[in-house]
């Protein structure tokens, strides 16, 4: 697996547990700590999106 495709990977991943993290404070949790927690995955997906794009070939 290529540095892309892994960085690629891990910035889909995260951005799919924050937004499974956001829905459930919404329905389930109601706290703060939990939706900050879902908001930080967000950008570090979104960050590991922005370095795998650096990366492609």
């Amino acid at each position: 697996m290529t540095a892309y495709r892994f960085t690629q990977a891990v910035g889909i991943v995260s951005i799919v547990l924050g937004l499974l993290i956001l829905v459930r404070d919404v329905v389930q949790v109601h706290s703060i700590p939990y939706a900050i927690a879902g908001v930080g995955l967000l950008a570090f997906g979104a960050w590991r999106l922005q370095v795998a794009g650096r990366l492609r070939p």
